[in-house]
């Protein structure tokens, strides 16, 4: 899974992209030419320890449930969340994010979903 980090692909993304909220967790998605999945996942908080503990738990429930279906596609993606997912559920966070996909309409192009 690659990562976007170049300043000028997330201007692009949040120049041309499109966003949807479920819950605490906000997804930035840009459809590009190029074949190839990237995304990035943010967490705010003040605290460095809260930023990386809800990074990781969106990149882990990104990576075991949904990115195997978007691993063809061509979009970026950019997941951010608030420290409201540091109390949350995983079965939570893997059902926002599976919302924010059906919202965002990004789900017909890779394939369908069955439900967690």
């Amino acid at each position: 899974m690659e990562s976007i980090s170049s300043s000028k692909d997330f201007s692009r993304i949040f120049k041309y992209g499109r966003k949807v909220d479920q819950g605490p967790i906000r997804l930035w998605f840009f459809k590009k030419p190029e074949t190839q999945l990237r995304v990035c996942f943010i967490g705010r908080s003040k605290k460095a320890v809260n930023r990386n503990r809800i990074r990781r738990r969106l990149k882990e429930g990104f990576r075991v449930h949904y990115y195997s279906f978007f691993q063809h596609t061509s979009y970026d993606f950019i997941f951010m969340s608030d420290e409201r997912l540091i109390k949350a559920d995983y079965l939570d966070i893997i059902r926002w994010m599976g919302e924010l996909l059906e919202k965002a309409g990004v789900m017909n192009e890779a394939g369908t979903i069955n439900d967690i």
